[in-house]
């Protein structure tokens, strides 16, 4: 009986530790009594909470992050320290370093602190930043959802349908497919557009891709449809080319990164407003180097029009004659950070010289000067290197030094504090790397708008020739 008393005693023991719930929980100290969020879009972004506990309440810190990134933003909230506190916190959105799209997804959450060490941190929560000022239309699949608030159904119906053949051209020509969904953004005109994007946009700006936040925000009137829907599948590619190859050493060339956009709008031709001006860079030997076109592009509204013409037809000529798979190995080995000639020469066997030369004999026209002549063009279907030239000097189109494009126009975002998970710091990326990956927020694009400036540009060149 007594051994009987002893096992029931020690069985009794080990439920105790097992059930026994403890000493008081942060989860019972603290108590989150309300807390809520409140946007007004290119205003603020303000979250409150109400909050008690047994002791007096110290810290209260909200913390948030854009879905899909990894640094978590880390704020201290407005309070006034006691055991019942109304705590608050505002992004101001007035301010350039703090703009968010629409259609940004940030998840947050609330970390409080008491007196008495106890430390609560709230579940993570959604939120969907729009545009409050439309009543807004959409379409979605599951790799995009498409935002418009004028224009009929068929008018949203095009642009969306338009959107994903331009993913599956991506995927199938150019070896890239999309990894995370992205939005997109139509504004009626152009007034709406800048009402939409950050305060330190320039006039100019016909729309934006914003790879960070995986949106693409766009001025696109009713009325012309045929121009929106090239101009939204130029700027999404961009989206898709930076999830594929986004990595923190080197962003791609911009020839290569410009010219998959411009290939996507028609693969079967240069598009009318960059044709007649590459053609007639052709006609009198004036193309501009890929080196130069390495870098950004000019400002001259003619010389930027070439520039991305000719880029479009460089990736043309890439995919044509070494094949899809060449190119998607070469968008693979810039992911890892390559360098230009290292990427190119272990993706199509030739350096950026080498490429510009076998581009320039598919067009007739004889090699670099200062480069060699016989640059080989391995091809899959088995190309044989051009002819040698007679060694005449070739005139080229140089793009003005250190020019500031309007693709370039680069803002600045500066989190609070930022937390983020412990890991290996990778090398610092050189200042050259810093400049081609451009602006992670966004890319306020030329190509949509370079038409309605370069008119003017070759009547001027016309009266000078």
């Amino acid at each position: 009986m007594k051994r009987m008393v002893q096992k029931l005693g020690f069985v009794l023991i080990i439920l105790g530790f097992v059930f026994w719930p403890g000493p008081t929980t942060a989860d019972e100290a603290i108590q989150v009594v309300d807390q809520a969020l409140e946007a007004d879009f290119r205003d603020h972004i303000t979250f409150t909470l109400q909050a008690e506990s047994t002791a007096e309440i110290v810290e209260v810190n909200l913390l948030y992050q854009v879905v899909g990134q990894l640094a978590t933003s880390r704020n201290e909230a407005e309070f006034t320290p006691g055991a019942s506190v109304d705590a608050e916190f505002k992004i101001d959105q007035t301010k350039p370093e703090n703009y968010m799209p629409p259609g940004t997804e940030l998840q947050y959450w609330w970390k409080i602190v008491d007196a008495a060490g106890n430390e609560l941190r709230t579940e993570k929560q959604t939120f969907l930043y729009l545009d409050n000022h439309y009543d807004w239309q959409t379409l979605e699949n599951e790799r995009l959802t498409l935002y418009w608030y004028e224009g009929d159904d068929d008018f949203g119906q095009q642009l969306f349908d338009r959107a994903n053949v331009a993913l599956d051209t991506l995927a199938t020509d150019v070896g890239i497919a999309l990894e995370n969904p992205i939005k997109i953004f139509i504004y009626a005109n152009h007034n709406d557009l800048l009402g939409a994007i950050s305060t330190s946009a320039q006039e100019w700006t016909g729309g934006q891709a914003f790879t960070t936040y995986g949106v693409v925000v766009i001025g696109v009137n009713p009325q012309q449809l045929d121009w929106g829907l090239r101009a939204t599948t130029h700027e999404m590619s961009h989206l898709v080319i930076h999830q594929a190859t986004d990595n923190p050493y080197k962003g791609l060339p911009r020839w290569l990164d410009e010219g998959i956009a411009v290939y996507n709008e028609n693969t079967e031709q240069l598009v009318d407003d960059f044709a007649p001006i590459f053609d007639q860079a052709v006609e009198k030997n004036q193309l501009m180097t890929l080196r130069s076109l390495a870098s950004p592009f000019p400002a001259d509204p003619y010389e930027a029009n070439l520039a991305y013409g000719q880029s479009g037809a460089v990736v043309k000529f890439i995919i044509e004659t070494y094949g899809s798979k060449a190119m998607s190995e070469l968008l693979a080995i810039f992911a890892e950070g390559a360098l230009d000639d290292e990427a190119l020469e272990k993706a199509l066997g030739v350096d950026t010289d080498g490429l510009d030369n076998a581009f320039r004999a598919s067009l007739g026209l004889p090699p670099l000067p200062g480069t060699a002549s016989d640059a080989s063009v391995s091809a899959e279907t088995g190309s044989t290197a051009p002819e040698e030239s007679n060694g005449d000097a070739v005139e080229t189109a140089e793009p003005v030094e250190n020019a500031a494009s309007a693709e370039q126009a680069e803002e600045s975002q500066e989190s609070p504090s930022v937390e983020a998970p412990a890991q290996s710091a990778p090398p610092q990326p050189s200042q050259e790397a810093a400049e081609s990956k451009g602006n992670p927020l966004g890319l306020p694009c030329l190509a949509g708008i370079l038409p309605l400036l370069v008119l003017f540009a070759l009547n001027v060149r016309r009266s000078n020739i």
